[in-house]
């Protein structure tokens, strides 16, 4: 395996989607110290929803005049928000943009055009199962996303990263977790915290790769401790440690279990986003394609709780 080098940082380009709420503005907080912390730029965008109809003379918009008005709105208050920041901090590299449509598509759009590497969005944090429907913008972005994606709870005021939680639990993507784990701990003076977790069946692959992550941070990292837990329920221990260490962040590999039909089975993602009460940036490779969406697989009767 590559000997990574401390100094290589994936946090270049961050992606903050608004809708002026408290949440999505702890989330700016949040991307704001970010970007200082690690000299990135940031665009902060807003989405009008739009909804069309397709008839024999083709695409028609629904409500021109009402998402005219809307565009319009968040076009001030965007402009608002962007001289706040700017006044309060004249380094930041800040950009603003409305779109209109999809949000995730919108979001997927941008990333594409920026190259973003990460997305940083606000969530409602710990939530009842049945708060966490199918509608959730949190949940759709973070399935579709063509690029990393930090979720940061509302009631989270915490914006510096001192102790990461860095479990090994799957064994993709992991170069590509580290160079995020190295980059952030390098830039907030952090100390990692190496968890293996696993269970019998998994286990001689699960402490393979947890022990190649160990020797990078021999490499790499100035504070880190490492131990090898054998689990039943991978979710419950990274969520308890989460809770035990008091860790800022928790960096998690994304992986092709977060599909609509299974948010109601008791799948890992689903466990940690509800459980778990502080930030988690979930590394996915940069992807030109996103993850098409199953129609079927839409309850149009569930609520969007955001």
């Amino acid at each position: 395996m590559q000997i990574l080098m401390k100094m290589n940082t994936p946090v270049q380009t961050l992606l903050v989607p608004t809708d002026f709420t408290d949440k999505s503005r702890n989330a700016v907080n949040l991307a704001v110290q970010v970007a200082l912390r690690h000299e990135a730029r940031i665009l902060i965008t807003h989405t009008v929803p739009a909804n069309f109809i397709i008839d024999h003379t083709g695409r028609q918009l629904i409500g021109g005049e009402r998402v005219s008005q809307n565009v319009e709105t968040a076009v001030r208050e965007l402009r608002t928000l962007y001289e706040a920041l700017t006044a309060e901090y004249p380094a930041l590299k800040l950009e603003t943009r409305v779109t209109t449509g999809d949000v995730c598509d919108s979001l997927n759009e941008l990333a594409l055009e920026l190259g973003a590497d990460l997305i940083i969005m606000g969530t409602s944090g710990v939530q009842k199962f049945r708060q966490a429907l199918l509608g959730s913008h949190s949940y759709s972005v973070l399935n579709r996303a063509v690029c990393s994606v930090m979720l940061m709870p509302e009631s989270r005021m915490q914006y510096e990263f001192k102790k990461i939680l860095f479990p090994v639990r799957a064994v993709d993507h992991l170069v590509l977790k580290m160079e995020f784990a190295l980059a952030i701990a390098n830039r907030n003076e952090s100390e990692i915290s190496l968890m293996g977790v696993g269970n019998m069946d998994n286990m001689p692959a699960v402490r393979d790769a947890f022990l190649q992550m160990k020797e990078q941070l021999h490499h790499n990292a100035e504070h880190f401790n490492s131990k090898l837990v054998l689990t039943a329920d991978n979710a419950e221990m990274i969520s308890q440690t989460t809770e035990s260490e008091s860790s800022d962040l928790v960096i998690l590999n994304f992986e092709d279990e977060m599909k609509w039909k299974s948010l109601f089975s008791e799948n890992f993602f689903k466990k940690i986003i509800n459980d778990t009460d502080t930030a988690l940036l979930f590394v996915k490779p940069q992807n030109p394609e996103p993850t098409p969406v199953d129609i079927n697989s839409y309850d149009i009767t569930l609520p969007i709780p955001g």
